[in-house]
């Protein structure tokens, strides 16, 4: 059902996989790994180590409507499921294998905003992922977001980071900025190449490590009824402790309870879906 394009240097080292699509109107990592596969397939690049594998439609129906998913979001749903009730859970089950046969998967994904922050999530860290999110082209890294699941709702989030973490594997989620625009799919391709020069797959100058403002995510806010933001925020907006953050139609009100950053607002997010994240910056 997925296609999924492998290559081989016939050497040792890494297995990394890259997904993209994962939602399907976000397709910056989808253009960027077709360009990086043309390069390939042109010898343009080389791989010299290790074994690459590029997903870069992991959602296909969700892909050709241009809409996020069909049936429910497939990274809420990324693992093993013994008798499959949806779309996602029937994408899930080709994608899992993947994950578990690949050391590293860098998952490319991008926000619903003009104008958002690209930025990285660091879910489950470890020496590989580290390494890989000190190389990627963003100055944001966004950590706890397993603990916002667990703590509100006291179920597990199965992500394609969770996957790769409980495979024993590294996975790293990165936002590219928003969906359609250009400099979205540069930063994707940058990254990926990034990627392969950090695990020595590629031969071509070592990316500098860049600074990172890491990001403490603390809570969710559920959309439970019709309502509306107050202002046109973008994601890493920063909020003070009682701003007026959303509104219902039946006049009650959400507010900051601290200061802090808005993270990942959905503008016009559905009833019963994610509306926003708070954090905080990490000292």
């Amino acid at each position: 059902m997925i296609a999924k394009y492998e290559f081989d240097s016939g050497q040792d080292g890494f297995d990394l996989l890259v997904l993209a699509a994962v939602h399907g109107n976000e397709t910056a990592g989808t253009n960027a790994c077709y360009k990086l596969i043309e390069k390939l397939n042109r010898g343009m690049i080389k791989l010299m180590k290790g074994k690459l594998t590029l997903v870069p439609i992991c959602n296909p129906e969700a892909y050709q409507k241009d809409v996020r998913s069909i049936d429910e979001n497939l990274n809420r749903v990324m693992v093993m499921h013994d008798n499959p009730q949806t779309y996602e859970q029937k994408l899930a089950n080709e994608i899992c294998p993947l994950i578990q046969s690949h050391r590293v998967t860098l998952d490319l994904h991008s926000t619903h905003c003009v104008g958002d922050v690209p930025f990285a999530f660091c879910d489950y860290p470890d020496v590989y992922n580290q390494k890989l999110i000190d190389a990627l082209p963003v100055d944001f890294v966004l950590e706890g977001w397993p603990d916002i699941y667990s703590k509100q709702d006291a179920i597990q989030d199965f992500s394609t980071e969770h996957c790769a973490h409980m495979y024993g594997h590294t996975a790293t989620t990165l936002e590219c900025g928003y969906h359609k625009a250009p400099e979205a799919v540069l930063l994707a391709y940058q990254a990926i190449i990034n990627t392969l020069v950090t695990f020595e797959m590629i031969d071509m100058p070592h990316p500098s490590v860049h600074p990172k403002k890491h990001i403490q995510m603390d809570s969710y806010i559920l959309k439970v009824k019709e309502g509306q933001l107050c202002r046109d925020y973008k994601h890493l907006d920063f909020v003070s402790q009682g701003e007026e953050i959303a509104r219902y139609n039946d006049g009650d009100s959400l507010y900051a309870p601290y200061d802090g950053f808005i993270l990942l607002p959905n503008l016009q997010a559905p009833v019963n879906t994610e509306w926003y994240y708070l954090g905080r910056a990490k000292k």
